[in-house]
């Protein structure tokens, strides 16, 4: 490595010599404003420094950070840190570099240290499927927002970006929860960060999280990444991301891979096991993570004689410890029943004053259940219980916590949920022998939307969702595949997006006809968005498939729109299915464009099935400016189908359609699912979204919007 140190103005002719390159340079970079979707501009900058592998631009009218926020020795010894990480990485496999790494000095939008741009890792045409441009070779953000105790941050968020731009896979270079675990792990590799960086506990005005709560990359998912670093070596971990699109997940790819006779449930119930055991083994030649971090915390304590029952909470990926204890009468058995949406893993290991047994492994079954043995225990003798949830096999996040209940000498068994049962009783009654068949054909339809399911034989399921999303065009062809399976016949209605960064896809619209009595009459518009997106960006351009916001949607207005098909009904109805739901209602724009403003009633479904609500099953109504004479009559129209009302006197959502159609003239109902439950916005995985839906639900809605459609504008 070289390096020059030089005043500024110097730094930039030298480098704008050495490189025979004009002096100034542009950048595209990214900013990701409220509406969570990356907006792209295009930057102008100066060289400043060079290395053997390292160019670093400050932005125009930006000035060079603080010495208090760079390591000691300034800029010159960043690019040295830098150099030393490419470096390691070439120890562990040839980094994926097109000519240096840049790093543009600019205070960033972004709500990251040092972000990047994954298009840049695409190349030129394939950024532009995504709707974006792309750098010649990756650019680094630094911003540099630390100072004092805590500028350490700064280098450790750039090693992280380095590490993720030089082992992302360029045809999936979207990190995932686990790879960006594993770039954590990486910073505190290099000495960038402290161990503590690995659990979560690096910001001194909070706490960590708790071993229980679900994993994350800033919370004791880098602490696995160096369990397995110890476990296979530290290579493993960068292979580890570059495995991220394997189709059995990365974490199974990477042990067929290295150790095929390990699963991954045995390796993470092990992980456990070995925090809580590491201080145990005497002091190690290095200061070691495992042994320095807290312990797995209790999930419950008993006494193994006495007959006892309770039930603790543990998130997807999290762990804890159960500890029975011996008092030297005879033991009972123990029963574990943990939530069967989830796959739980653990061991077993009998703990004395003067030793601890070589680990068992604990198999809980297809339903979550489990059950031990307890061997016989002296007065100062433990079992001690490793249990865990093994993260999702994508290495995206699953933020669910979920209950384990745990009973000596009693078998546990989970409560079904009581909305459920009711719905399903309900439909029962109300559908009749045509339910079963309509049971499965709303699943079916969920399942390939969510892309559990292909739509058909020889089409691959279904990525995303997001309207941006290069296989966008699928889900529309899919979309129409499950009206033609209903007998409904749809126009596809296009239109193009435009970006200002000089970009344009072409997105389509849904539109079903049914003709009304009355042709004479303006239609009335049943609406629900097919596009899908979630807080996370990376997630939404790679796997936004949710099942609540807005498969369910879209799924009850084709139930609905088949059985207005063969019910008689005055006034004309569209259902139209939206893209641009999630990018300031787009195809709404375009739809009510293409009507004129000829539209009379708008009603829109958004967000339904809260599933963590205490009733998910409640309607949620928001209505528009346009005042209607049937407000009184709604709640009674979804009361017969099993439904409870709210009406909500907060503003119709923004992103909706019914804001524009509302000041259009139109009546507006906007029906949502409600809000009120813990942390509803927690990222759920489409299979266990899926497991919680009713499909009961879809069809006895359907039901109340084909009634709500014939009491508003006529049989």
């Amino acid at each position: 490595m070289r390096a020059t140190v030089l005043p500024a103005c110097a730094l930039w002719l030298l480098a704008a010599n050495a490189t025979g390159e004009d002096v100034e340079a542009r950048f595209w970079v990214l900013r990701l404003p409220p509406q969570r979707h990356p907006v792209q501009e295009q930057v102008a900058a100066r060289p400043v420094l060079e290395t053997e592998n390292v160019r670093v631009f400050v932005a125009e009218g930006q000035s060079l950070p603080a010495e208090s926020r760079l390591p000691t020795g300034g800029l010159p010894a960043l690019a040295g840190r830098v150099e030393q990480a490419l470096a390691r990485l070439q120890l562990w496999q040839r980094p994926r570099l097109q000519g240096k790494v840049v790093i543009l000095l600019w205070e960033s939008g972004w709500p990251a240290a040092a972000p990047f741009s994954p298009f840049d890792l695409m190349g030129k045409e394939g950024a532009l499927a995504y709707g974006f441009q792309a750098n010649p070779s990756p650019v680094i953000v630094a911003s540099f927002p630390f100072s004092g105790p805590q500028s350490w941050r700064n280098l450790a968020s750039l090693l992280e970006s380095l590490f993720l731009v030089t082992t992302l896979p360029p045809s999936d270079p979207f990190p995932t929860d686990l790879t960006r675990s594993a770039a954590r792990w990486f910073a505190y590799r290099m000495g960038a960060a402290p161990p503590r960086y690995l659990w979560g506990d690096d910001e001194p005005h909070r706490p960590g999280p708790s071993s229980w709560s679900p994993q994350s990359a800033q919370g004791w998912g880098p602490l696995f990444a160096e369990f397995l670093a110890q476990s296979l070596g530290p290579e493993a971990v960068p292979e580890l991301v570059a495995k991220q699109e394997a189709p059995t997940g990365p974490l199974a790819s990477l042990l067929a891979a290295r150790k095929p006779e390990q699963r991954a449930e045995e390796l993470f119930a092990s992980f456990w096991a070995k925090l809580w055991l590491a201080p145990w083994l005497g002091p190690e030649v290095a200061p070691n993570p495992l042994a320095s971090c807290p312990r797995p915390q209790l999930l419950a304590w008993m006494v193994a004689s006495r007959p006892a029952s309770g039930q603790a909470t543990v998130g997807v990926g999290g762990g804890g410890l159960v500890i029975v204890e011996g008092d030297g009468a005879p033991t009972l058995p123990l029963s574990l029943q943990g939530d069967p949406s989830a796959r739980w893993v653990g061991s077993v290991q009998k703990a004395t004053p003067r030793e601890v047994s070589p680990p068992e492994a604990l198999s809980f079954d297809a339903t979550g259940f489990a059950r031990v043995e307890v061997p016989a225990l002296g007065p100062e003798e433990r079992l001690l219980i490793f249990l865990g949830v093994l993260p999702h096999p994508s290495g995206w996040a699953d933020e669910r916590f979920l209950p384990l209940q745990w009973g000596l000498a009693w078998s546990p068994r989970m409560a079904p949920s009581r909305v459920r049962e009711r719905l399903s009783e309900l439909g029962t009654k109300r559908l009749g022998e045509a339910g079963p068949p309509l049971r499965t054909r709303v699943m079916e339809s969920l399942k390939v939307l969510s892309g559990l399911q292909a739509p058909k034989p020889g089409v691959p399921p279904l990525a995303s969702r997001y309207a941006w999303h290069p296989q966008a065009a699928g889900v529309v062809t899919a979309l129409a595949g499950e009206a033609e399976k209903r007998g409904l016949r749809v126009e596809r209605q296009s239109f193009l997006r435009s970006t200002p960064w000089g970009t344009a896809a072409e997105w389509e619209n849904l539109v079903i006809h049914l003709p009304g009595t009355s042709p004479q009459r303006l239609p009335l518009v049943l609406v629900a968005h097919w596009d899908a997106c979630s807080g996370d960006p990376w997630r939404s351009f790679r796997a936004a498939r949710g099942v609540t916001d807005n498969a369910l949607g879209v799924v009850t207005l084709l139930e609905t729109a088949t059985l207005l098909a063969a019910r008689p009904h005055s006034i004309p109805v569209e259902v139209a299915l939206l893209a641009g739901g999630c990018h300031d209602a787009a195809g709404a724009q375009a739809f009510l464009a293409s009507r004129e403003r000829r539209i009379a009633v708008w009603v829109e479904l958004e967000q339904l099935w809260a599933k963590k609500a205490p009733d998910p099953s409640k309607l949620v109504l928001r209505l528009g400016e346009t005042p209607s004479l049937f407000t009184p009559h709604l709640p009674s129209v979804f009361r017969r189908w099993g439904f409870t009302t709210e009406l909500a006197t907060d503003p119709t959502p923004p992103h909706t359609g019914s804001a524009l159609a509302s000041r259009q003239g139109a009546v507006t109902i906007t029906i949502c699912g409600p809000r009120g439950g813990p942390a509803d916005g927690d990222f759920w995985p489409p299979e266990a979204e899926l497991a919680t839906v009713s499909p009961d639900y879809v069809l006895l809605l359907a039901q109340g919007l084909a009634d709500l459609v014939q009491t508003l504008g006529g049989r």
